[in-house]
């Protein structure tokens, strides 16, 4: 059984975590913006015919680490969309077809403007379906 200096000390150890979290969650809000506009960036280079391996690569690093970050701190939908396009890149790897790269640029498009609406949370009711419209694309031909 843990005694109750073992006990305060961890609530201590938690709280002293969540309070980190949040004093980070307004530079985060910078870096998220940042991360999106490169993956906008790298999209922008991306030749629908004819994908290049290393672009796709580079856009799949970028989305990772938003699906990793973002819900730490409150990005709940973005974390959505960018599980989503990893999806999509890791099924699709080294076959992206014309279709999947107009989809890849949906879900650019679409985290572009979430993070310009600086919204926050899963986007309720509206945020999942947005997610799952995405998800629908990647078996569309």
């Amino acid at each position: 059984m843990a005694d109750a200096n073992t006990t305060d000390s961890r609530a201590d150890r938690l709280a002293q975590a969540e309070a980190a979290i949040n004093a980070l969650k307004g530079e985060y809000s910078q870096q998220l913006r940042t991360d999106v506009d490169q993956l906008a960036k790298i999209f922008a280079s991306v030749t629908p015919k004819d994908p290049d391996t290393t672009v796709l690569e580079d856009l799949f690093g970028v989305a990772h680490n938003l699906k990793g970050q973002a819900g730490s701190f409150g990005y709940d939908l973005v974390t959505s969309i960018a599980a989503s396009l990893c999806d999509l890149l890791r099924q699709q790897a080294g076959h992206v077809s014309s279709h999947d790269v107009k989809v890849v640029g949906q879900h650019v498009q679409v985290l572009e403007r979430v993070v310009s609406k600086g919204i926050t949370g899963d986007g309720g009711e509206t945020g999942q379906k947005i997610v799952q419209s995405l998800r629908d694309l990647h078996s569309k031909p």
